[in-house]
């Protein structure tokens, strides 16, 4: 790299290591250049420039983190206070929250695996043991008293839950958003199959999971998880929505910076540690990465988080199925590789990009960046 290109990329990636001093608003990670952790830098710079003129549409934020150090960070927001796309790339954006969408699930199942080490909850235990409030619900359709916690981990709970037109009246999120007690809605659905046996995609569980723990813990859902996972991780960005009765929704309610978001991830990635302390048991984190279903020949899932199946089409540099990965329905995406100890986020603004399109483009491209 010429030393023309060196100074641009340092100005370019202000995250990367330029001093002994790690920034302090950044104070979790080491920095590095992308070739000391067998990156290629020029690659890198290619991919910035190509999101920036948009090859992969609305691209809000990257962060590239492996090896513990940071190695890229840059940011190419919305301006919401102006109302249009922000081109250029901005370093201003590192605490900027923006809303997670479905990937707020991350959350909803971190609270969860704290809560099953606290030996609060018991994953297979059914939901209707933790929401008493909602007794009359269960006793109108006992068929619902088969639905587990594992189930809502796994979309697998029975209920019926339409989120194809995303914005259509008769699309059960923005239904479930228009009335009053979002638990009630939920739980009312009707029965589509059996708990247990039917894969749909259903992220207003978080909604149901976060109750369930305040009912466990006797903690609305906001403390306890700022007590065991926002606090302990650091993180400062984190606001979570909650409907007019008081019900969190972990589901698809949380917005957060990047930055704050990537932490999470790294939990998980360093299998619950975080500087020393346990914070989520490893049987947990194994259970929750690891296949637990078949979605489709391409998808599976552990508990939340997503893995590709045997018959993806490997467009990656590395083996599909080292890869684990949140997909957003905006293009929020994460992807954690053990194998590289490396992960990846994405912060984006691309409708209807949750498992394909922009973003996951965008991981295949990083990946070819490898040396």
């Amino acid at each position: 790299m010429t030393r023309l290109k060196y100074i641009s990329f340092i100005l370019l990636l202000s995250s990367c290591y330029v001093g002994d001093e790690v920034a302090p608003d950044q104070e979790i990670w080491e920095y590095a250049r992308p070739k000391e952790v067998g990156l290629s830098e020029e690659s890198l710079l290619t991919i910035n420039a190509r999101i920036q003129i948009n090859d992969f549409s609305e691209i809000n934020g990257l962060i590239i983190i492996k090896n513990d150090q940071l190695v890229f960070e840059n940011y190419f927001n919305r301006d919401d206070s102006q109302g249009f796309i922000q081109r250029l790339p901005t370093l201003s954006r590192r605490h900027s929250a923006y809303s997670l969408n479905s990937a707020s699930l991350t959350f909803a199942l971190a609270a969860t695996g704290v809560a099953d080490d606290k030996r609060l909850i018991d994953i297979e235990d059914p939901i209707s043991d933790y929401l008493p409030d909602y007794e009359d619900v269960f006793l109108a359709n006992p068929e619902k008293e088969n639905i587990t916690i594992e189930h809502l981990l796994l979309h697998k709970s029975g209920l019926s839950w339409n989120v194809i037109q995303q914005l259509s009246p008769q699309n059960d999120l923005n239904q479930m958003k228009a009335s009053e007690d979002w638990v009630k809605y939920i739980l009312e659905q009707p029965m589509e199959a059996p708990a247990g046996i039917r894969f749909n995609l259903n992220t207003a569980t978080g909604v149901l999971l976060a109750k369930i723990i305040e009912h466990a813990s006797g903690q609305s859902f906001d403390d306890f998880i700022h007590e065991n996972v926002i606090e302990p991780l650091t993180i400062t960005s984190f606001n979570i929505e909650t409907d007019p009765s008081g019900n969190f929704n972990a589901g698809d309610g949380i917005s957060i910076s990047l930055l704050d978001w990537t932490k999470l991830g790294y939990l998980f990635l360093k299998e619950g540690l975080w500087r020393g302390r346990k914070i989520l048991d490893p049987n947990f984190i194994e259970n929750a990465t690891s296949v637990q279903t078949e979605v489709s020949g391409t998808q599976t899932l552990g508990y939340i988080w997503w893995q590709f199946g045997d018959s993806f089409s490997n467009a990656f540099a590395i083996p599909s199925n080292e890869i684990i990965y949140i997909p957003g329905e905006l293009g929020q995406h994460m992807y954690l590789i053990p194998s590289e100890n490396m992960i990846i986020s994405i912060f984006a603004d691309n409708l209807s990009d949750s498992f394909y399109g922009y973003s996951q483009n965008l991981f295949t491209e990083i990946t070819n960046s490898f040396q």
